[in-house]
């Protein structure tokens, strides 16, 4: 998360620093890109720090603790990312695509799946119902796992009651570092446009 606590706080300085950006902001026309902005901007530096401070202290060793706590990581990264897309949007005038950002999505995908929201999934006609739950001990951020059960193509019943039953592993830190690294990119671009729109004189 460094990358884009560093990004943040590049923006933050330029549009104080830069008469120009200032005053484009704070034109009555720009009011509802302007709230988007420094709101998205709180948000981002919330969002950021303290996923900062949860990766270099780790998940708590009361499972208790540690379940609220992979919670709240989950939706600070969700946060986090709705705040890049607002803020994206009001710097820059175009929407981001976030589709092509795999990591991105995964990690959407994940806080989904493992909340089993909704708890009775059928993505298309074509895809098998799941429905999925994570433990208490769940593991950490070198490993995560949780339990899936996907119903049976097959019309009759199943071989044995956990015949459909999975446990998939997933590596949360190195898939918010992937994550990381597509964000700080968007981040970037919203930096060289204000470069680029407003230069320092």
């Amino acid at each position: 998360m460094e990358n884009i606590a560093e990004i943040r706080e590049k923006i933050y300085n330029y549009f104080h620093k830069n008469k120009d950006f200032h005053n484009f902001f704070f034109d009555d026309a720009q009011e509802e890109r302007y709230a988007a902005y420094y709101t998205s901007m709180y948000l981002l530096k919330n969002t950021t720090e303290s996923l900062l401070v949860h990766r270099e202290k780790g998940f708590s060793s009361d499972p208790l603790e540690a379940y609220i706590e992979f919670w709240g990581i989950m939706q600070a990264i969700i946060i986090q990312q709705d705040s890049m897309l607002e803020l994206y949007e009001a710097v820059t005038g175009t929407k981001l695509n976030s589709k092509s950002l795999t990591s991105w999505q995964e990690l959407r995908f994940l806080r989904n799946t493992c909340a089993g929201h909704p708890a009775k999934r059928v993505f298309t006609m074509s895809t098998p119902l799941t429905r999925t739950f994570m433990g208490r001990n769940f593991g950490g951020y070198s490993s995560l796992t949780y339990e899936r059960w996907k119903k049976s193509k097959s019309k009759g019943p199943s071989s044995s009651s956990l015949g459909n039953i999975s446990h998939p592993q997933v590596e949360l830190g190195n898939l918010i570092d992937s994550y990381e690294k597509e964000a700080a990119e968007k981040m970037a671009e919203i930096l060289k446009f204000m470069e680029r729109e407003w230069p320092n004189t």
